[in-house]
């Protein structure tokens, strides 16, 4: 099963809990997880660096047969 899959699924399982008890374990659980996941930060400027040694000195250069596709 795919991850959105069971995301899905926990979700509709989550809406049918009755268990005050068992609910309260859930949010715990969220809460200890909410430090290790943040999609939502910026990238650190620079975190690439060293990573490529070498970038052609035509890189930005439009390859010929697209400039139909260019911006005006």
């Amino acid at each position: 099963m795919k991850i959105e899959g069971i995301k899905l699924e926990l979700i509709q399982w989550i809406l049918l809990v009755q268990d005050i008890k068992l609910l309260n374990e859930i949010q715990t659980i969220k809460e200890k997880s909410v430090g290790q996941t943040s999609p939502n930060q910026p990238r650190q400027f620079g975190c690439g660096k060293g990573i490529f040694s070498y970038v052609a000195d035509d890189f930005d250069a439009t390859p010929p047969g697209f400039e139909d596709y260019m911006l005006p």
